[in-house]
């Protein structure tokens, strides 16, 4: 059965949601907030009426998943679900670009080491030892441009084939300026499964592409959905396809202090979240979806969403974390939270695996087989709740009260709020 594309929120909640949204944007960019073109009832109005439209057709065509926050879950590469299912490390192997993509969301001046979740690994074998000390499915080498330092690149994606084995997922990211047919075979080598072109930054051009297909394993496309692309992208669909590629993955544009100036002044309309994202692109990226669908191509379109990114990545950080420092008679909910239940009240933390500990909660050492340290910290998120017997009856039976079910469930459904 189809999930839901939007949760059923109480009023009030949804009014105190929106304004809390709201307020943590307008922190973020401050006096340039004012700049922002949002939306007016009108536009919004048959803006949601689309969505609505798109996301029935694809609810009886496409499968709907990661509470319906991911369209269409149908040939998902295999990357992508080793990050569903919340076993993807992302390495950032360097913060460097030599592309000038106008919708890049970072800075790209980051001459520091590679870095993952806060965690700076100088060493391929140490960052080795982290991946499988965490237990992880699948890794992926980004950046940056991770073909600027080829070298560096190959040295981790080595380490960790040899040091987790054939099972492990190991996929790149690149803008393909920089392959070559040798660099390509010298990836496979090193235990490359999978490598992913943003093809926006040289214009959907598939020629550097086409030199990975039949050499590395698993060749994908990964692009925000712009929408002004959206034909180019339609046409080049059918390329792709009968170049061999297996998977296109559309992102969700948003809005960053780095792309404020690209992103407004293309007139996008923008629309209040968790963070502040581009309506056209989401409407765009559902219509290629369909398309892909009515049209037959034989290319797996898959909608990266901005709320998938938001819910389950983070939750999934916060999960291993939690696993790790898990105590008997705690249980580990869907968000990643830690639970303590008494006979009459909750208790919530969070846990952090960080590089150096704060010194402001309890925490405990883990050491990597290399002898480098990480420190896991124990974070309270709320104090001691007193429950009624009805909420703990329904607590214990999956049925989270709403005032806990943030620490408990995973939001259903793409973001409502914004398009109401």
């Amino acid at each position: 059965m189809p999930v839901p594309p939007f949760p059923s929120v109480p009023s009030a909640l949804h009014e105190s949601i929106q304004l809390l949204q709201i307020d943590s944007n307008r922190r973020e960019y401050g006096l340039r907030y004012e700049l922002l073109n949002f939306a007016g009832a009108d536009h919004l109005t048959a803006a949601r009426a689309e969505r609505d439209e798109l996301l029935r057709w694809l609810e009886q065509r496409a499968a709907v998943g990661y509470a319906g926050t991911k369209v269409d879950c149908n040939g998902l590469s295999p990357g992508c679900r080793c990050c569903g299912d919340g076993g993807w490390s992302c390495l950032f192997i360097n913060g460097r670009c030599n592309g000038r993509c106008f919708y890049c969301p970072s800075a790209q001046d980051d001459d520091g080491p590679p870095v993952t979740n806060g965690l700076s690994f100088a060493s391929p074998e140490e960052y080795a030892a982290y991946v499988a000390a965490l237990g992880f499915s699948g890794v992926s080498i980004s950046g940056g441009e991770p073909l600027l330092t080829p070298e560096l690149t190959l040295a981790y994606l080595t380490a960790v084939r040899k040091r987790c084995g054939d099972d492990l997922h190991l996929w790149l990211y690149t803008n393909g300026t920089m392959l070559t047919a040798d660099l390509c075979s010298r990836l496979r080598d090193a235990g490359l499964n999978e490598i992913r072109f943003d093809l926006g930054a040289v214009r959907y051009n598939l020629k550097k592409l086409r030199l990975a297909v039949g050499c590395i394993p698993t060749v994908s496309v990964e692009i925000p959905a712009v929408p002004e692309d959206e034909q180019l992208l339609r046409l080049k669909m059918v390329e792709m396809a009968q170049a061999g590629v297996k998977h296109l993955n559309l992102h969700q544009m948003r809005l960053t202090p780095h792309n404020f100036g690209p992103l407004t002044e293309r007139g996008y309309t923008f629309v209040n979240g968790d963070k502040v994202t581009v309506l056209e692109s989401e409407l765009s990226a559902l219509r290629t979806v369909r398309f892909g669908l009515e049209q037959g191509i034989s290319l797996p379109v898959n909608y990266c969403s901005f709320p998938y990114k938001r819910r389950f990545q983070h939750a999934a950080a916060r999960r291993r974390a939690a696993l790790n420092s898990c105590a008997a008679g705690e249980v580990v909910t869907e968000q990643g939270y830690l639970r303590t239940l008494s006979a009459t009240t909750v208790r919530y933390c969070e846990a952090a695996l960080l590089q150096n500990p704060s010194y402001r909660y309890p925490f405990e050492k883990i050491v990597l087989e290399t002898g480098r340290a990480l420190y896991l910290e124990r974070r309270p998120v709320t104090p001691e709740l007193e429950l009624t017997a009805a909420e703990m009856s329904g607590l214990q039976e999956g049925r989270p009260p709403e005032r806990v079910a943030r620490f408990e469930r995973i939001p259903q459904g793409l973001d409502a709020n914004p398009w109401e």
